[in-house]
């Protein structure tokens, strides 16, 4: 590695700021002050054509960074969805920062506005439900139980309950969640059946990001007869550092809940009543109370809700989905359109035009089951 990138470095676009460590393996930490992110780890760093090179975000989002030393400072770009977008760092320190991970929202705001993330959302509480989009959703339900769940006694999760109540979904949320965790920056592999996702975590500690997890559990719910969906819930910027997936899940009481297996998490509202994933944001920009299960969990360290409900009033401002729901299909297909929920009055000129033309307004037609 070229020694004269080993430093602190920063440029003012999300108030990034990227360590390089003189070590190897590559070694680098980076904060966001945009989100009140500071000192995670990307995916991966690599040397690559001549530049410094890491990753970050899910597959479908994923950000890869190409710099090298310019004169002083960092210069090079950044990819995301094809789009390729030139990046400039300046030196803040010869050494780098080898702090602890942390987040901080009271220090975050929204990127190119004047806003905090509660205002934004408060701001853009409303959909246009005179567009009519027509993009559908399928799920294809039951189908063969593959094998290698029985190496992790599924049949004991699900033997004994009836699939036409509510029991068996929380049963196969404790099945995924006892046995696999999550690694916000592993990955999820690239196949998405319930036997590649498994193998992935097989391979990595037991662990995949939220992505991962949360297409494991919906394709086991679907499994089972019930209809489910992963569903992505993205920021207010774009480009963005992060987002977050959880599943979408029409209980057989005909209720609807939102199901988070990196937090082994499902929620109520003040009347006792299971949360959707619309409804959290309702509840969120009204600054109402939410109660978490008592199970509720991320990988052992117990359920901290002021780090949750920051962190979703930051990841519900949008929401994409696919239109089929079927074992193995994640994104845009042939089959299967991956649209976007868009707020009324959202911005989009900076979008291009392939990204626009699945975005969506009608709010009630997107979360038809």
């Amino acid at each position: 590695m070229d020694k004269r990138l080993i430093g602190k470095w920063y440029k003012e676009d999300l108030g990034e700021t990227i360590n390089i460590f003189d070590e190897t393996p590559l070694h680098m930490k980076m904060s966001f002050s945009s989100s009140g992110y500071y000192n995670f780890e990307p995916n991966c760093v690599y040397e690559k054509d001549g530049y410094f090179c890491y990753e970050i975000n899910d597959e479908y989002y994923r950000m890869v960074y190409h710099i090298k030393y310019v004169s002083g400072e960092l210069e090079g770009f950044y990819v995301q969805h094809g789009k390729t977008t030139p990046v400039r760092f300046v030196k803040l320190d010869d050494v780098p920062e080898d702090a602890p991970y942390k987040y901080v929202p009271a220090e975050a705001s929204v990127p190119n506005t004047d806003k905090t993330r509660i205002e934004i959302l408060k701001q853009h509480t409303e959909y246009d439900r005179s567009k009519e989009c027509g993009c559908g959703n399928e799920f294809v339900l039951g189908g063969d139980v593959p094998k290698i769940l029985k190496k992790y006694n599924y049949s004991e999760y699900i033997s004994d309950l009836d699939n036409t109540k509510d029991e068996i979904v929380f049963k196969l949320l404790d099945f995924v969640c006892d046995h696999f965790g999550h690694n916000g920056s592993g990955g999820l592999g690239d196949g998405r059946k319930i036997t590649d996702l498994i193998k992935f975590c097989e391979k990595n500690d037991n662990k995949s990001n939220c992505r991962g997890l949360s297409v494991l559990l919906a394709s086991l719910l679907r499994l089972n007869g019930i209809k489910a969906q992963h569903v992505t819930c993205l920021p207010y910027e774009d480009p963005f550092e992060d987002c977050h997936v959880v599943v979408d899940c029409l209980l057989p009481s005909g209720r609807r809940i939102m199901l988070d297996p990196t937090w082994r998490l499902y929620l109520k509202d003040k009347e006792g009543e299971y949360v959707s994933l619309p409804h959290l944001r309702e509840l969120l920009a009204a600054d109402e109370p939410i109660f978490e299960n008592s199970a509720a969990d991320y990988n052992g360290t117990g359920f901290d809700k002021e780090y949750y409900r920051n962190y979703m009033i930051k990841n519900t401002f949008r929401f994409a989905r696919c239109t089929l729901n079927k074992d193995g299909v994640d994104g845009r297909t042939k089959n299967s359109r991956y649209i976007e929920l868009i707020p009324k009055d959202y911005p989009t000129e900076n979008f291009c035009e392939n990204i626009k033309a699945d975005f969506v307004y009608n709010d009630t037609e997107f979360w038809k089951m």
